[in-house]
């Protein structure tokens, strides 16, 4: 009975240590966390896009070149 007394107590002093009103709040995530996967995801939709091009340009040329 004195260990389950022990254990009680210990636990009533961990939850009332881990309500303290002195503890900092948690921060909020910042609103960029993926920045830089998000710039990058960017330049590489930029580069598809001269990529397309490069090959519609290809296209026309082959196109122009066999009429």
């Amino acid at each position: 009975m004195n260990n389950q007394f022990k254990s009680a107590v210990a636990c009533l002093f961990l939850l009332l240590a881990a309500c303290n009103d002195n503890a900092e709040p948690i921060k909020p995530a910042d609103k960029q966390v993926f920045k830089t996967q998000t710039e990058a995801l960017e330049k590489a939709k930029q580069v598809e896009q001269v990529l397309l091009d490069g090959a519609k340009q290809q296209r026309e040329n082959i196109n122009a070149q066999t009429q």
